[in-house]
């Protein structure tokens, strides 16, 4: 039975649009050296809450539990949380290709 998607909607949009929350998130990622927790990437940083808002509200706030991770890391942790499966070993196979292609400066643009 598919979980209703009001479960899983954004509960940290009242964490994270606050100036509480600018000030904490610029700490974290200086804490965590500007790199993502998960695979080291120095892109695109989020920060992410260890224990989701949604289920430990109590924690929004709280350094131990905030991780700086990457656009991609962030995505895939709350999609498994959320219940999906991972990406088949050839789903994830071509994404890696296509990270590959795009972030090689020698590749050149289609047009």
């Amino acid at each position: 039975m598919a979980k209703d998607r009001r479960e899983y909607a954004r509960h940290s949009k009242r964490v994270t649009s606050t100036a509480r929350w600018q000030v904490l998130r610029q700490a974290i990622l200086e804490r965590d050296g500007w790199k993502c927790r998960c695979c080291g990437s120095l892109r695109r940083l989020e920060i992410d809450h260890v224990k989701p808002v949604r289920t430990h509200p109590e924690l929004s706030f709280t350094p131990a539990n905030l991780q700086a991770l990457c656009g991609p890391c962030h995505t895939k942790k709350t999609r498994l949380e959320c219940g999906h499966k991972e990406k088949s070993p050839e789903r994830k196979a071509w994404a890696d290709a296509v990270a590959d292609l795009a972030a090689d400066p020698a590749t050149p643009a289609m047009e």
